[in-house]
C-alpha cells in the first residue's frame, strides 16, 4: 500500500517508517523536514506545516495514498480538517491518540477500551476531543477511521523515562548509585512498550477493515509497578536501583513545578490498560520485546548517541531523598518500645 504517515520522524512514527519499508508499503511523509531521519532508506516527504490548513490541503492534494497515518492531529479542529481533506479519498485513515484520553484514576485496571474519558491534561482532553471527531465522521459518513492509544512507549530516538519524563540523568543516576524516586509506595501500575512493537500494531492494522470505526489501547506486555520498573531497568545495565518511595504531594512540593507536571498529570495514578482488542484484530500484534531487552538496547542508543547529562542537573532529587531518609530515621527513633 502507499501511506502517507503525517509526521514520521518521531519516536513511534520513525519505527512505523521502518516497519511500512520492511512489510513492503511505500511511505510518503509529511512533515516539517527539520528533524533528522533515523532511517537510512530515502523516503518522499512532502514538506509542510500541519497547522496550516491551507498548506497542507495544497500540497498533498496531487499525493495517491492507500491509507494515512496520522502522528500530528492534537485537537478538535485538526480532525475536521482531516476528515474534509481525506474523506473518500482513502481506504483508512489510522489516528495516533493517547491513553492519556482516559485521565486517572481508571475505573478498572487492566483499562478496556471502553474506560470513560474523563482526561486531566490538556493533550489529554485535546486527542479525546479529536477521537470525538473521527468517531462521530465514521458513524455519520462511514470515515474509515481506526485509532490507537498508546501509552508509555520507548526506544532509540528518545532517553528512557522516568517520572520527570523523558530522563536523560536516569542511566547516570542508577550507574552511579544515587536515589530514583518512585510515586506513594512504589506499587502504582505502569505499563511501557517498544517503539517496534507499536509500529507492528500501526502497519499490521492496514487492510484490516476489522478494525475500522475502533479504538484501540496499543501498549506493551508488561504491567509493572514503579519499583520493578526501575530494579529491572537497573538489572538489564548490570546494576542495581536505589529506591526511595515518597508520597506524590511530598515529591510535587520539592520539585521544580515546570518538571513535575507529567507526574501530577499522569505518573501519580496506576496506568495499566489491555491490549487483548487489538491482539485479536491484528495478529501482527505479538511477540512483543520484554523491557530489559528494549532497556539494553534503549541505553545502548543513549551512550552511542551521547544523549546522557550528569545526575548534578537535577539537584532536588538528591535534596528530597535525603528527606525522606531522614524523615524515616527520626521516627524509628521516637518508636515506642
Amino acid at each position: 500500500m502507499r501511506v502517507l504517515v503525517i509526521g514520521g520522524t518521531g519516536l513511534i512514527s520513525t519505527a512505523i517508517v521502518r516497519r511500512l519499508l520492511v512489510c513492503g508499503h511505500t511511505p510518503v511523509l509529511f512533515n516539517r523536514n527539520k528533524t533528522l531521519k533515523r532511517f537510512p532508506e530515502s523516503v518522499e516527504t512532502i514538506q509542510g506545516n500541519r497547522q496550516d490548513f491551507s498548506d497542507f490541503e495544497n500540497k498533498i492534494a496531487a499525493c495517491r495514498a492507500d491509507a494515512v497515518i496520522d502522528m500530528l492531529t492534537y485537537d478538535a479542529n485538526t480532525a475536521a480538517h482531516a476528515v474534509r481533506v481525506f474523506q473518500g479519498r482513502v481506504q483508512q485513515y489510522l489516528f495516533c491518540s493517547t491513553v492519556c484520553v482516559y485521565g486517572g484514576p481508571l475505573s478498572t485496571i487492566p483499562a478496556l477500551e471502553d474506560e470513560p474519558r474523563t482526561p486531566v491534561s490538556d493533550y489529554g482532553r485535546g486527542k479525546r476531543d479529536a477521537e470525538v471527531v473521527f468517531e462521530n465522521a465514521h458513524r455519520d459518513s462511514g470515515f474509515p477511521v481506526a485509532m490507537f492509544r498508546p501509552s508509555h512507549c520507548y526506544g532509540p530516538g528518545q532517553p528512557l523515562l522516568d517520572i520527570w519524563g523523558y530522563n536523560p540523568c536516569i542511566i547516570n543516576r542508577i550507574r552511579e548509585g544515587r536515589p530514583i524516586l518512585v510515586p506513594g509506595d512504589g506499587y502504582g501500575a505502569w505499563q511501557p512498550g517498544h517503539i517496534d512493537d507499536m509500529a507492528k500494531g500501526f502497519v499490521g492494522a492496514l487492510g484490516r477493515p476489522a478494525t475500522l470505526g475502533k479504538a484501540y489501547n496499543i501498549v506493551g506486555p508488561e504491567i509493572m509497578d514503579w519499583r520493578s520498573f526501575h530494579e529491572r531497568m537497573a538489572k538489564a545495565i548490570g546494576c542495581e536501583a536505589h529506591i526511595v518511595p515518597m508520597t506524590t504531594a511530598q515529591i510535587l512540593a520539592g520539585a521544580p513545578k515546570d518538571l513535575s507536571s507529567m507526574l501530577d498529570e499522569i505518573f501519580q495514578y496506576p496506568a495499566a490498560y489491555s491490549n487483548v482488542a487489538l491482539s485479536r484484530d491484528v495478529p501482527e500484534f505479538s511477540g512483543l520485546i520484554p523491557w530489559e531487552e528494549g532497556v539494553r538496547e534503549t541505553v545502548a542508543w543513549m551512550d552511542a548517541t551521547n544523549v546522557h547529562r550528569p545526575s548534578a542537573e537535577q539537584p532536588w532529587l538528591d535534596v528530597l531523598a535525603g528527606e525522606a531518609r531522614r524523615f524515616e530515621s527520626e521516627l524509628l527513633a521516637q518508636r515506642p518500645e
